[in-house]
């Protein structure tokens, strides 16, 4: 095989044109290229490190609201037990003193009772010596 030497000024011109053309798309195309790219990156890792604390807050916030929540039922629950035992106790204390009412008047009516009953009883002890005569007048059709 036949070798050829290469040309050191072809060679020499093609590495000052490459090195030329990679400095010019340096500049013009590769670097305005990366640093869009490294924007748009920096841009979504903030929004995403921003969603992942609005997500975290988000959180906390949930979690203060269902303790709040726990907080309102129990102690909602603490006065209606509270509420039912006072409810309750003025029940009885009502029953106690319709209770207190009521045999005082049984006693109060049935002392009247016996005192009418009494007097009734007196009343006929009174007029049956008149009743005597009267009924023994209308059988012997004469007065006694």
């Amino acid at each position: 095989m036949i070798e050829i030497p290469p040309d050191l000024t072809t060679v020499a011109i093609q590495m000052l044109l490459f090195v030329g053309l990679w400095l010019a798309l340096s500049r013009l195309w590769f670097r305005p290229a990366l640093r869009v790219i490294h924007e748009r990156t920096a841009r979504s890792e903030g929004a995403v490190r921003e969603a992942q604390a609005i997500q975290a807050e988000a959180e906390r916030l949930r979690g203060e609201h269902a303790a709040a929540l726990d907080q309102v039922r129990a102690e909602a629950q603490r006065e209606m037990q509270e509420m039912l035992r006072e409810a309750e106790a003025e029940q009885k204390r009502l029953i106690a003193d319709a209770r207190a009412d009521a045999r005082r008047t049984l006693t109060e009516v049935r002392g009247r009772i016996a005192e009418e009953v009494t007097a009734a009883r007196r009343g006929l002890r009174d007029s049956t010596g008149e009743l005597a005569q009267l009924v023994a007048s209308k059988i012997l059709g004469r007065p006694v």
